[in-house]
Formats: structure tokens, sequence, C-alpha cells
């Protein structure tokens, strides 16, 4: 079913080509455990997502963070971050947690390129890919990758290995995801796997394949995209009506989340205390940063709460940011 759907991608995989695991946290966690030493370097997006950077120091893991913006990754900064030979880059190219920004259709091609060029394999982690609510799709960086190389009818043999789950469109209690790389790759995952757990929960999977055999997640999918678009849009005008006009947020296309960055003279940890005080809470945004003293940003979650909700928690975060403000002292 995987492979089929893949398909639709233009993607030619059977198989051999995929491995079904416990979410993607564990696939995460598998692809540390096969592909990093102590000390090796891993090519990040700055800032990345927090569980990734999890279970890669659990292997001992270094990071280069090469910037990023409303358009992903800046590629063109990435050729001069590969000196430090990372391992393989790690990149959320759609909706991307925590910034809800998506990698333009041209920098998704310059980054296979690069990645090509140098040999460095590229982990693409698309667990939101299917949540875009506006604006046009993007290829996956697999399918780029697979086109490039010229698939011929041969299933994917690339440089890509490619992550995604059913956790953010059917069920995350459920926890089945999947990776897609070449088979020679998946083999020595598979191994991994037989370690871990044997194999993920077979009635799991088999209520996934029930619910979207005939089509029932494809309709829920466009349920949770009208559901989604209508929470951001009202958390996006709430920011606008309540936020100090010193606060800045990105407007994603799709996803879960956006990113709100902060004048340089907020503590974010006194504006995280502040907030819940008031019975409010965010992600502060050091946690998705591999730099030291980085800026005051946080991820605000816009699917969980009801509209109303919304408005009242960014109302009283607001309130916490002009507390935090006002007792902030100037930059020189």
């Amino acid at each position: 079913m995987i492979a089929d759907r893949l398909s639709h991608h233009n993607i030619c995989a059977n198989a051999n080509n995929v491995l079904i695991t416990s979410g993607s946290q564990q696939a995460l966690s598998f692809i540390g455990m096969l592909l990093i030493n102590p000390g090796d370097h891993i090519l990040v997006e700055q800032p990345t997502y927090l569980g990734a950077l999890q279970a890669f120091n659990a292997y001992q893991a270094s990071y280069i963070g090469v910037p990023a913006d409303e358009n992903g990754i800046v590629s063109a900064r990435v050729p001069e971050m590969l000196r430090h030979g990372p391992k393989f880059m790690y990149i959320v190219p759609n909706f991307q947690n925590p910034s809800g920004t998506t990698l333009s259709a041209e920098r998704r091609v310059e980054l296979i390129h690069i990645a090509n060029e140098h040999g460095v394999p590229i982990v693409e982690d698309d667990p939101y890919g299917a949540l875009r609510f506006e604006g046009e799709d993007q290829k996956l960086l697999v399918a780029v990758d697979a086109e490039m190389a010229g698939n011929n009818g041969n299933c994917y043999t690339g440089n890509i290995i490619y992550l995604s789950t059913f956790s953010k469109t059917l069920a995350p209690g459920l926890r089945v995801a999947w990776i897609v790389a070449p088979p020679d790759v998946i083999s020595k995952l598979v191994q991994i796997k037989q370690g871990a757990d044997l194999h993920s929960a077979t009635f799991n999977q088999m209520v996934i394949y029930e619910v979207a055999k005939d089509g029932f997640i494809d309709a829920h999918i466009k349920t949770l995209r009208e559901v989604y678009r209508k929470r951001r849009d009202v958390m996006l005008g709430a920011l606008d009506r309540y936020m100090p006009p010193e606060v800045e947020w990105t407007h994603p296309q799709g996803g879960l989340f956006l990113w709100a960055h902060f004048p340089d003279r907020v503590n974010i940890q006194m504006l995280f205390d502040e907030a819940v005080r008031r019975d409010v809470a965010f992600v502060p945004g050091f946690a998705f940063y591999t730099i030291p003293n980085p800026p005051p940003t946080a991820r605000l979650n816009f699917s969980n709460m009801n509209e109303d909700q919304i408005v009242e928690g960014i109302k009283r975060l607001s309130e916490a940011t002009h507390q935090v403000l006002c007792s902030a002292v100037p930059m020189p």
C-alpha cells in the first residue's frame, strides 16, 4: 500500500524499499544507530526538529547548522558546510518543525545536486507533507532525486532516506511510520528492527490498511486540512490583533506550527514562565537550535485547540510578551 501511494509521486518502490517502524521517532533512532559513530557531524537546518536531535544525541553526534529562511534551508550555504564532512543531511522540507516553512522547488533541486556531487546522503523527514492547505504541492526530495537519476522503471536506489508517518494524518497512538530507501539500506535497517522489537504491531498495521484501502484516509486528510487551515487563520489573526509590533512570525501553508521571533532583548525563558503563570504555554525556541545563545523564538501549535481557545491563548501570550518587553533592558 505504501509503495502504491509512493507511485503517485512518480517513485518506483517495492517491499524491498520499505520498512515499517513504530513511529518516525523509531525510524530516526534506527538511522542514527546505522549511520552515526561518536563525533560524526550531521548537517541540519537551523533551527531543526528537536526529536531528531534527541534521537541522534544518543549516538553522540555533532551538528553543522545551516541557516534557513522563509524558503527553507539556504542551499547556497550548504557547500561550504560540507567541508566539515557530515555523515548525512537531515532535512524537514515540508512545513518544517518548528518553523512551519517549506523548502522551495529551486532549493530542492539545488540541494539534491549538492548532495549527489559530494556523496552525502539526505534523510528526508516528511510527517506533515499531506497537510497542505494553501499553495502548490512541492515534489518530495526523494522524487526529485529519482527523476534526476532517471528511474527507467527500476525501483529506487538513490541517495535519499525518506521517512513519513500516519501519526499526523490518522492517529498518533497507532505508532505506524515507514522508511523508504535503497534495498541495501533497508536490509541493514531490518536487522536493527529485529533486534529492537522484531516488528511493529500487526494489528495496528491492519487497522491502517483497512481505513486506507477504500479511501477513508484521503477524505479524512481533506477534513484535517480544512480544520487546520481555519485554526491557522485564527491564530494569525489573533497575533495580528494582540501581539506587540516588534514580534514577527511565519505564515505556514500547511502543517501544525508557526514560528515566532521576538526582539533580542527578550529572555525567552522569562517569557515562558510569564506565559505559564497565565495558563498558556509554548515550546521555547532554544530547544530546536544546535548553537549557543540562539535568538529568542517560540514554536506555536495551532492544531490542538479549538478556535476560541486559540484566540484566548494568543491574547494571554501577548499580555505576557508586553510584560516581559516592558521589564527588559533595551539592547545597546
